[in-house]
């Protein structure tokens, strides 16, 4: 289920991205990406990602374009077609691709990164590999990088386990207002992990998350009233 919701992301933020493109626009992008222009390149493979009906193989074309040329949105853009968008779906070449974009700073595709050693997909599971990208990722502000980082801190995997560490990552996804890092903020509170227990502190991040309707803060809500 995390592996579908990962990926149904890679979609849903591009769409948002990029959108649809109506004919004239997409007429003078072309102009523009056939001269070489990598920005126009990625705009017109996205287009044809979205349009309807969809053409993949176009999309790629275009998008290969501005990756071939070192640009690191057409090389983060390339890999999730790869992953996401082509039958059957190709993450070993998407995790090429991804790498590029990410070693060049770009913090969609060092969170990618991050997710596909996290889930060995495409590569072996490796959590020293997944935390290294998630946190470049992370520093960079990247709000799901920093939950998953809280998570490995929280969990130790591929680090040495440290609730502190896994405090701070929740907080800074929380502070940008993503329900899961509330009511984890809430838990560790709840808890007395890496903070001193404080159950006002839970309660109001827990309650945080309930009014975004995530459901674990209802059900802790619940339990602290019981107390």
């Amino acid at each position: 289920m995390k592996r579908f919701f990962s990926l149904l992301m890679i979609v849903a933020s591009a769409s948002l991205a990029f959108g649809v493109v109506d004919q004239d626009d997409l007429a003078a992008l072309k102009q523009k990406a056939q001269a070489g222009d990598p920005a126009a390149q990625v705009k017109v493979g996205m287009s044809y990602a979205f349009a309807v009906p969809k053409n993949i193989r176009e999309s790629i074309k275009w998008l290969q374009l501005a990756a071939n040329q070192g640009y690191p949105e057409g090389e983060y853009r390339l890999g999730g077609m790869l992953d996401v968008a082509v039958s059957p779906q190709d993450p070993t070449e998407a995790i090429k691709w991804y790498t590029l974009a990410a070693k060049q700073g770009y913090k969609d595709a060092q969170y990618r990164l991050g997710v596909m050693y996290d889930q060995g997909r495409g590569t072996n599971k490796d959590y020293v590999e997944a935390a290294k990208w998630y946190t470049k990722a992370a520093e960079q502000g990247r709000a799901e990088a920093q939950f998953r980082l809280g998570e490995i801190y929280e969990q130790g995997l591929g680090v040495k386990q440290d609730y502190s560490a896994a405090m701070n990552w929740y907080m800074q996804a929380a502070q940008q207002n993503r329900p899961e890092a509330q009511y984890k903020v809430g838990y560790l509170y709840d808890q007395g992990h890496g903070v001193a227990k404080n159950p006002p502190q839970a309660i109001a991040w827990y309650e945080k998350a309930d009014k975004q309707g995530y459901p674990d803060a209802h059900e802790a809500l619940k339990i602290l009233e019981q107390q």
